[in-house]
């Protein structure tokens, strides 16, 4: 009976070879774990960033289906009816006014396209980051980038580290900033 008693458990070799095969396990599984969140983060700007994508063709669509063909203020039927687009349709701001094709009306235009062609969008301001995004305009006030500010990001629309870039000369919408696992912008 003495050595049925002895032979249940484990010998200290035994326990040293778990722990050894936990490490190495350990050693390769962590890392991926660590990994996830900014993982998470870029597929969650880059949903935001389809979103956009997807309002700004919607715009288009829409301004193509009434007919238009010049600059549109307060285009009917989408949304609130306040989006004004440039000539060949594609969304620049909200109470542009009868003025030029930039984007809105001084640095808050990026804001009002964001606001007027999203729903339940992100938060998203010009002058801070106490938002999900900041926004910046630029390139002959055509094209707005808005800044992730989510992971404490305070980057700008050059340096920031997620970026989604929207150009309104062609509609176009884009993820990009400084990290290695997308464009720089």
């Amino acid at each position: 009976m003495n050595k049925l008693l002895l032979s249940r458990g484990f010998t200290l070799i035994e326990l040293i070879i778990v722990l050894v095969i936990i490490g190495v396990l350990a050693a390769f599984v962590l890392p991926r774990f660590a990994n996830v969140s900014d993982q998470a983060e870029l597929v969650q700007v880059q949903g935001v960033a389809g979103a956009l994508r997807s309002g700004a063709l919607t715009v288009k669509t829409l301004f193509n289906s009434q007919g238009h063909s010049v600059r549109v203020q307060n285009l009917p039927g989408y949304g609130d009816g306040t989006i004004d687009t440039n000539n060949i349709g594609y969304p620049i701001g909200t109470t542009k006014g009868n003025g030029n094709e930039n984007i809105g009306v001084g640095n808050a235009g990026c804001v009002g396209v964001w606001n007027g062609i999203m729903i339940d969008a992100a938060t998203v301001a010009h002058n801070n980051n106490n938002q999900e995004y900041r926004s910046y305009r630029h390139t002959s006030n055509k094209i707005c980038s808005f800044v992730y500010r989510g992971s404490g990001d305070n980057g700008n629309r050059n340096t920031g580290l997620l970026v989604i870039k929207y150009d309104s000369r062609d509609g176009s919408v884009a993820v990009c900033g400084q990290r290695a696992d997308i464009p720089a912008c």
